[in-house]
């Protein structure tokens, strides 16, 4: 019968797939390649000051964010993969363009467009990957996509260090470029899923404004048919025990068997979501930011965003909190092990989620996060070093990829464009400002505690999460 039931599932390796995973990985080597010698790069060769040196790295960020807010119009109004492949295009040229070494400022302002086609490039390619990926799937294949991120966090820094080290920046510029003009074909292999290639039409309006009336009535995609029917059957059952005459037995069953079952199972019957997201969703309904903004997906994306802020930390203050300690070597291989946990354990808690929902999995990465972070705090010897690093990787990569199966479960494919572009807004904005407040802070306290802080971070995130998930089976029948 397991046999059976395996024959059964629908694909997921498909050409599309494959070729959205490794252009994930393509843009995201790029990324990191670059952003780990930017900071150096304009210290040293255009002898910036540290503050304008540090904003030529940051500036991709901002660039970023911006993209985030206007790359679901864009993907409305032009199409998805159109969309991407032109991010692609631009991402090719703004990398060829660090070779000319145009004066600081028009660096900074390269980064900032180089951010945007990365942002645009990132959350379509995400958009289309999760409309593909089949519905009783989504935590396994959201898992395995995101492994593209773990390896460009890996290979990339390590690229990028060791080609500025021994054969200069033109080299790293070089590599990028090569890397990312991959990325051009692998986008012209995508082939998105039916139904979500309007684009510019009365139709694709209508079904926004549908998609966004279903929201607000407090609905999500992606829930098994079978939960469907058992919400379905729940809601009867209590009605009847609230009139146990029965007087109220005929009213009552057409409305509580009106939720829509497919009858292939699939994911287009929308069912009531959290309490929280129903609230979140009526106070924007009509607001202005509805159409950049889905409101379902913001208490999970705070969430992850919450936990990417403690994550920061690790980008900006490890390598000078290593040197202080004396731990300088484990720190160079520090994301090694860290990309080397998640890629163990993502393909593993993916398919968990899809099995038993999202507490059994998340719940013990933000337990790992928030471990990690105290023995970052604590590290007396590489070995404890690089055991958080591990225990931090199997946490950060665990919340951001199951995170995004609760957002896209929470999302019409109609929103799902929007739906992704406020997940990673959330990440950028936690990931962005990180460094800006914590640099504020650690004069002040110190590295050690700055991490047993980010420690807090984790287990607040952890409530916040607890109070999130809490599914609209079980607590409304009380």
């Amino acid at each position: 019968m397991a046999a059976v039931a395996r024959a059964a599932q629908p694909p997921l390796w498909t050409r599309s797939f494959v070729a959205g995973t490794f252009l994930n990985f393509f843009i995201a080597g790029n990324y990191f390649m670059l952003m780990v010698v930017m900071t150096a790069y304009a210290l040293n060769v255009y002898q910036a000051p540290p503050a304008a040196a540090a904003f030529c790295a940051s500036a991709f960020i901002v660039g970023t964010l911006v993209s985030r807010f206007l790359c679901a119009p864009l993907m409305e109004k032009f199409g998805r993969v159109p969309v991407l492949v032109v991010a692609c295009v631009c991402e090719v040229v703004f990398s060829v363009l660090y070779l000319v070494h145009e004066p600081l400022l028009a660096l900074i302002g390269g980064r900032l467009l180089h951010g945007f086609a990365y942002g645009t490039a990132s959350t379509t390619v995400a958009t289309v990957m999760t409309s593909l990926i089949p519905s009783q799937r989504k935590g396994e294949g959201i898992g395995y996509f995101m492994l593209s991120v773990t390896l460009g966090s890996a290979i990339g820094p390590f690229v990028g260090i060791f080609l500025s080290n021994n054969f200069g920046y033109d080299w790293v510029f070089v590599v990028a470029s090569v890397l990312v003009a991959l990325a051009v074909p692998a986008s012209l292999l995508l082939k998105p899923a039916k139904g979500s290639a309007v684009k510019g039409r009365p139709a694709k309006a209508r079904a926004e404004e549908a998609a966004a009336a279903d929201a607000a009535s407090g609905a999500r995609t992606g829930a098994p048919a079978e939960e469907r029917r058992e919400e379905a059957m729940a809601t009867q059952l209590e009605a009847a025990a609230d009139d146990p005459c029965g007087a109220g037995a005929a009213a009552t069953k057409p409305a509580a068997m009106s939720v829509p079952v497919p009858e292939d199972g699939s994911d287009t019957a929308r069912v009531p979501s959290t309490h929280l997201e129903e609230k979140v969703t009526e106070k924007l309904e009509h607001s202005p930011l509805s159409r950049f903004v889905e409101a379902g997906v913001l208490p999970i994306a705070l969430v992850c965003g919450l936990l990417f802020f403690g994550y920061s930390s690790l980008l900006t203050f490890l390598t000078p909190y290593a040197d202080q300690i004396g731990l300088s070597r484990a720190a160079s291989v520090f994301f090694v092990a860290y990309a080397l946990a998640m890629f163990v354990t993502r393909p593993f808690t993916g398919r968990a989620f899809d099995r038993v929902g999202p507490h059994p999995v998340m719940v013990p990465a933000f337990v790992a996060f928030v471990v990690g972070m105290a023995l970052v705090a604590e590290a007396s010897n590489d070995f404890i070093l690089l055991g958080a690093a591990m225990l931090l990787g199997f946490g950060v990569g665990t919340v951001q990829s199951c995170g995004l199966a609760m957002a896209v479960r929470v999302t019409s494919d109609a929103r799902l464009s929007v739906g992704n572009a406020t997940f990673y807004m959330l990440l950028d904005v936690g990931v962005g400002i990180g460094p800006i407040l914590l640099g504020l802070v650690v004069p002040l306290i110190g590295y050690s505690a700055l991490y047993l802080a980010m420690a807090a971070v984790g287990a607040l995130a952890l409530v916040l999460f607890m109070i999130v998930a809490r599914t609209e089976k079980g607590t409304r029948t009380a």
